[in-house]
Order: C-alpha cells, then structure tokens, then sequence
C-alpha cells in the first residue's frame, strides 16, 4: 500500500494488514464465506476486529506457547513477575469480610491463590476472560467455572455505551444464551450478574472485544523460528561431504575411471586413493550463513521483546548487555509489567467484591462495616466491598543497597531541614513514612512509631505483610 503523503513510500500496513485488523471501520472488509464487501458485524464499532482474524490469533498464541519456547519465554514472564514468586494475596481492613473473603479465596472449588498463573496465562494468550459466578442463593457463597472465549457470539452494550457491557452472547440458535456481565446496582449499590467479562488488551474504547497479547508479535515470532530452523538445517546438511572429482578426457575417459574403482563409492575414512595427474579431487560442503542468520535473529527478537514490552536480555542474549545496560533497560520493563499487573489485580479484586456483595445479600455481612487504617490505625465506616481489595509480588525487588542509600540520604536531609526550622518534625515524620512505603514496599503501621522498635520485629512485620495470604486488620 503506497503512502498517502508519500507515494514513493511504503506505509506500515498493506490492504490486507488493514483489513484483517479491523482499522478500516469496514470500508474494506470482504466477508471470507460469501466475500461480501464493505461490511461490519452488525452492533459493532466501526473498527472492531474481524471475528475470524481475533479467532486466529487465539489459535496461534496457543500453539506458539505451546511450540515456541520464546512465545512460552515472553508469557510465563509475564505470569511469574505479576503472580508469581510470593502471590497474589487479598488484604482485608475488617474481621468479619476478611473471614467472607478467605472463604471465598480458599474454597476448594475455587483455589484462587493456586490458580492465579494459569488464570492470567490464559487471559494473555486469548485476550479475554468469562467466568460464571455461581452463587447459592441462601448462603450466598460463590464460586466460579471458566467459559471458553471462542463460543461467545456477541457483547451486549447497556444503552449502546461500549463501556458497559451488559450481557455476553454464547452460542447460537437453540444453544444461544446470555451472561450478564457482573456491576453494581445502581438501587441497591451491591454487584449483580451471572459473569465477570474482563477484556484488557483493547485498541480502542469503543472494542467490544479482548485480542490476544501476543498479536501483534505472532508473525515475527513465526519469523523467528523459520530463521533458527534454517539455520539448523543448514548446519544439518553442512555435515554431508561431496567429492567432485575432474577427469582429463571425454566421456569414455570417465567410464574408464569409474570401472576401475569399482564405483562410485566414497573413499573409505583413513583409506589412500591412488590416481595420476589426469584426476583431481575436491572436497565440496555447503556454507550455513551462521553468521547472517544470528543477526538477522537478534533483530527480530529485538522487535519481538520491544512489542511485548520486555528487555531483549530478560528473553535471551543476556552476554550482548553488562549491568548497566540491564539496569536502565529494567525500570521502562517495569513498568510496562506492573501496568499489566495493575489491571489483573484490579479484576481480582472486582471478583473478590463480588464475592462481599453476595455474602451482603445473603445478610452475612452488613452493608456498611468498620475498618480500620493499618497506616494510620484510625477506623471508619465504609462499604463491606471497599474493605477488601487484592495485593500482588513486587514486579521487581528494589536493590538493597540503593534502597538504604535512597533512605540514608532522605533521612539525613531531613534531619538538616528539621535543624535549621525549614520543616516540622510531624512533616518530617509523615515524608519518612511515605519513603518507607515507596522504597520498602509494605503499608506503615503505627507500631512502628516507637524509636525503641526491635530491628527482628520490623523484618518480621516485613515479611508477613509481603507473605501473607490474608491481613484483617481489626
């Protein structure tokens, strides 16, 4: 496709590329069982995705995880830095929800601290997540069973707002049945509904549909592969040899020769082939282009860890990058890992409030609860759903040792600041506090006020807030 502004240019996409990705609103889009052209499916955004293109990259992010160890490399990273190593957790700030809520969590049935891998596993590979919450209409407890993404048909929007999914289609035809998607009652403000319907990886606002995380690096990982495979085979066929052998003469010159060694056999390994001047024997092997293809290798998964959001030496090559290098590259992977996490937890605890809001229906909990603040111990009367909410691994574990040298140098500077009168000792303390949260990376608790607090007791208290599968705070 020629470029609008620059014909003698290329443009980033082809017709086709257009098209299959839904960016042309329909113009161009050619129905692939009757070849109509010019359409959308009927209630969509005009740039939704076509539903056979979101199909075949669902199918192909499953079989390149499944066969591709750098598409499994790029995912379970992902999964291990967002879920992984100490868990996902939930932190309640009252007794009687914490109680409802570990219930909820640890349910046999449910396992949900078990599980978060392959939940979020599953959620990056197709880009969608159904779960039908099932809840016992007199004890109100939930559970919840995963519905394959591939057999919804249809999104249904409240008053046409994409933002408000009201209920997902599944099947067709007799089979044909609607979820609706789980919200809060505006008349009674608890959370009602059949199904929790998370779609985070989206273009547009106006998407209806989730599309698989590794879309838009399918192609190239394919790319990827065919490289190393070449070059394997390459290398495969490097090992055969073949002997082109000159004879001075015609045709019969040949003949002659070759009856005279018996055939066209190659010399045995440690033997001696006898044979005058008139013949001459060269040895011929095919060149493998190792060279060629590990850097055309390194560039494309250069591009691959580049659209995934990840480091190049955090996949592979990790002796192309010192330290330093692996260092200023970590903070930018950082963050893109903890917006991923960000919004998974962010589901998690939107599921868990769920959980709450039942238990509030099935009058297990009041509707309004005490909580109390672990940083400030000061209570309050909140929501019972407000009082929980769902905690995740740091993405990556700060360096002790500028995590003592950041908090070495703040505490010096505002002991200057105190001296010379420019800040109060309480602003002193409250900036103290909040460095403690952002660089040690667990809530302040009051008890840690006393200057006589044993250094055993703050690494413990550090090591059950980071650990621990469930904190009501009473």
């Amino acid at each position: 496709m020629k470029s609008w502004l620059f014909p003698s240019r290329a443009t980033e996409a082809t017709l086709a590329q257009v098209v299959a990705t839904g960016a042309a609103g329909g113009a161009w889009g050619t129905d692939p069982l009757d070849e109509d052209r010019g359409w959308k499916p009927a209630g969509s955004g005009r740039r939704e995705v076509p539903p056979w293109t979101q199909e075949k990259s669902r199918i192909y992010s499953v079989a390149a995880y499944r066969a591709n160890p750098m598409a499994r490399a790029i995912i379970d990273t992902y999964t291990s830095f967002c879920v992984g190593d100490s868990g996902v957790s939930t932190v309640a700030t009252n007794a009687e929800v914490g109680q409802v809520v570990a219930e909820f969590w640890n349910d046999p049935r449910n396992r949900l601290g078990d599980r978060q891998e392959a939940m979020l596993r599953d959620q990056l590979l197709t880009g969608e997540t159904l779960l039908e919450m099932l809840t016992g209409k007199v004890s109100g407890v939930t559970r919840f069973s995963p519905v394959d993404t591939t057999a919804v048909t249809d999104v249904l929007l409240e008053k046409g707002n994409p933002l408000w999914p009201r209920a997902v289609v599944i099947g067709a035809g007799e089979d044909r049945r609607e979820l609706t998607v789980a919200q809060v009652d505006d008349s009674t403000g608890l959370r009602t509904g059949e199904a929790m319907w998370w779609t985070p990886f989206k273009a547009l606002m106006s998407d209806r549909r989730g599309q698989p995380f590794l879309e838009p690096v399918l192609d190239w990982l394919d790319s990827y592969d065919t490289v190393l495979s070449n070059l394997i085979d390459r290398t495969a066929l490097a090992r055969y040899l073949v002997w082109d052998v000159t004879v001075d003469g015609g045709q019969e010159e040949i003949d002659a020769f070759v009856r005279a060694r018996g055939g066209l056999h190659v010399p045995r390994s440690g033997g001696v082939e006898v044979h005058n001047a008139a013949v001459k024997w060269e040895a011929k092997n095919v060149q493998t282009g190792a060279y060629e293809d590990s850097a055309a290798a390194k560039a494309v998964l250069t591009l691959v860890a580049g659209g995934t959001g990840l480091a190049k030496t955090w996949l592979a090559e990790p002796e192309d990058a010192n330290r330093a290098t692996s260092l200023t590259m970590a903070e930018p992977v950082r963050r893109r890992v903890a917006g991923v996490q960000k919004v998974w937890l962010g589901n998690q605890t939107e599921m868990t409030r769920y959980a709450v809001d039942k238990a509030v229906a099935a009058r297990r909990l009041p509707e309004t609860v005490t909580a109390t603040d672990p940083k400030s111990g000061t209570t309050y009367d909140i929501p019972a759903c407000q009082s929980v909410m769902v905690t995740g691994p740091e993405v990556a574990a700060a360096d002790a040792q500028i995590t003592a040298q950041v908090l070495l140098n703040l505490s010096t500077g505002l002991e200057k600041l105190v001296a010379t009168g420019a800040l109060s000792t309480e602003a002193a303390q409250m900036a103290a506090r909040r460095a403690w949260e952002d660089y040690v990376g667990v809530p302040y608790h009051h008890d840690l006020d006393s200057p006589e607090a044993d250094r055993d007791d703050i690494a413990t208290h550090i090591d059950d807030t980071a650990s621990a599968p469930l904190r009501a705070v009473t």
